[in-house]
C-alpha cells in the first residue's frame, strides 16, 4: 500500500524553482515538487506560487520540518526551516556524508545529523569570495565514520569556525608545554609559538647566601669574663697561729717545738719530776708470815 501522506525532519539537499530535494534523518533523499493548481498548463494551470516563494526563501544545508503529499507526485504542502537552539557552539559527533564543499556530523547528544559549511571569506564570488580554502582542505584529513569536533556558528546555515583536534582519550598535558593545533584551524589573530613560561624567567643570580651573612668577630669567650684578681683562693683564710687546744685552760702559750714523725713523742710530759709510780708502792710479804703463830 503506497501511503499518501506523511511528514518528517531531515536536511535541505538542494532546490530549485518548483522543487526541493530532503535527506531525512534515516538518510533517503527524495524530491518533492511544489502543489499543482489549475488544469493542464494550457488552461492556466501551474505550481502553486505561494510555494514557490517559500522555496525562493529556503536556503540549502539547513535542517527542515516537511509536511508532505502523494497525487502522482511527491508533492510538498509544508516547509519550515528547523533553527539550532543557539547561534554558536562545539558539535561533537560521527562523520556521516561529505561532499565537496560540506559535510554532515551526527551528533552524540540528538544522534541527528547537521550539514556544516565553511565559513565565507572575501566578497562575492566575481570578487573573488568562497568558502575558506584551509577547512575545504581540512576535509581530506577525515572519513567517513570517524569522529570529529567542531567549533560553530550560524550564519543563515551552520558555519564551520574551526575543527578541534579529536583525542580518543583525554591526555593531561601541563601547561607550560602548551597544545598542538591541528591543521585547517581558523583563526584571525595569528597563533603564538608555544612556549615555555620557565624558560623567559630572569635567573637569579647563583650567589651562596652563607656569603652574604656579616661574620661575627672571632674572639675568645673566656677574654669577656671580667678579671679578678690573681690570687689562690686557698692562701685568703688566715692559718691558725697556734694550736687551739694548746691554749685551754693555759694563760702562758709555751713554744712549741716541731712536731716529730712519732706521735707519742709529741705527748706533753708531765710537770714536776719524773717518777715510778710504783716505787711508792710497798712490796708485798709473804702472806703465810701474816698468820698467827701457836
Amino acid at each position: 500500500m503506497i501511503k499518501k501522506a506523511g511528514n518528517l525532519k531531515g536536511i535541505l539537499n538542494a532546490k530549485g524553482d518548483a522543487w526541493i530535494e530532503v535527506k531525512e534523518d534515516k538518510g533517503l533523499l527524495e524530491r518533492y515538487l511544489a502543489p499543482w493548481q489549475g488544469g493542464s498548463p494550457a488552461r492556466g494551470g501551474g505550481f502553486d506560487l505561494k510555494t514557490l516563494g517559500v522555496f525562493k526563501e529556503l536556503v540549502v544545508g539547513n535542517r527542515v520540518r516537511l509536511d508532505w503529499f502523494w497525487d502522482g507526485h511527491l508533492r510538498v504542502r509544508s516547509i519550515k526551516i528547523i533553527n539550532p537552539f543557539k547561534r554558536n557552539g562545539v558539535m561533537n559527533g560521527i562523520l556521516v556524508q561529505k561532499g565537496d564543499r560540506w559535510i554532515d556530523v551526527e551528533s552524540e547528544d540528538s544522534f541527528l545529523p547537521w550539514r556544516f559549511y565553511p565559513k565565507w571569506v572575501g566578497g562575492m564570488p566575481e570578487s573573488g569570495g568562497g568558502y575558506n580554502p584551509t577547512t575545504l582542505a581540512f576535509f581530506d584529513k577525515f572519513d567517513v565514520n570517524e569522529p570529529v569536533r567542531i567549533v560553530w556558528s550560524y550564519d543563515h546555515r551552520p558555519r564551520i569556525e574551526r575543527f578541534i583536534e579529536q583525542e580518543i582519550e583525554d591526555v593531561f598535558v601541563p601547561f607550560y608545554e602548551g597544545k598542538t593545533i591541528p591543521v585547517g584551524v581558523i583563526n584571525s589573530q595569528s597563533v603564538r609559538p608555544s612556549v615555555n613560561p620557565f624558560d623567559q624567567a630572569v635567573p637569579a643570580p647563583q650567589a651562596n647566601p652563607f656569603d652574604q651573612a656579616v661574620p661575627a668577630p672571632q674572639a675568645n669567650p673566656f677574654d669577656q669574663v671580667p678579671n679578678s684578681s690573681p690570687f689562690n683562693p686557698f692562701d685568703s683564710p688566715s692559718l691558725p697561729s697556734s694550736n687551739p687546744f694548746d691554749e685551754t685552760g693555759n694563760s702562758k702559750q709555751q713554744p712549741k717545738s716541731p712536731l716529730s714523725n712519732n706521735p707519742f713523742d709529741n705527748v706533753p710530759a708531765p710537770a714536776g719530776k719524773q717518777s715510778n709510780p710504783f716505787e711508792n708502792v710497798p712490796l708485798p710479804g709473804n702472806p703465810f708470815d701474816a698468820l698467827p703463830k701457836n
